[in-house]
């Protein structure tokens, strides 16, 4: 049995590939797996959502294969609400001693 060398991750995948601005990576990443959810749930095609969202079916492509770069969490959010659902904001405390930034976003259908 041969010895695989491994890296154990951060839990955020942004961080462990040197983006600096890992957190927000993440929180837009999430957001596009709810904006996903969101589409497949319509039944509604690319180019159906691209109207409704007043951009090309192109970009629609591109972002939920994970090309968001250039768009804002506001941006990704006001998408969600777009297509008919709502967005709940909930802020608590951090538990004791955790240091990790937590940030979770889900669809509810």
């Amino acid at each position: 049995m041969s010895n695989i060398e491994h890296t154990i991750s951060s839990g955020n995948v942004y961080e462990d590939m040197g983006y600096e601005d890992s957190a927000e990576m993440r929180m837009k990443a999430k957001a596009v797996r709810v904006l996903a959810d969101t589409i497949s749930a319509s039944g509604k095609t690319q180019s159906e959502v691209a109207q409704i969202l007043g951009i090309d079916q192109p970009k629609i492509s591109r972002i939920l294969r994970g090309q968001f770069r250039g768009l804002s969490l506001e941006k990704i959010l006001s998408f969600i609400i777009a297509l008919g659902s709502n967005i709940d904001v909930t802020v608590s405390e951090r538990h004791n001693g955790d240091s990790t930034d937590h940030f979770n976003i889900a669809a509810a259908h």
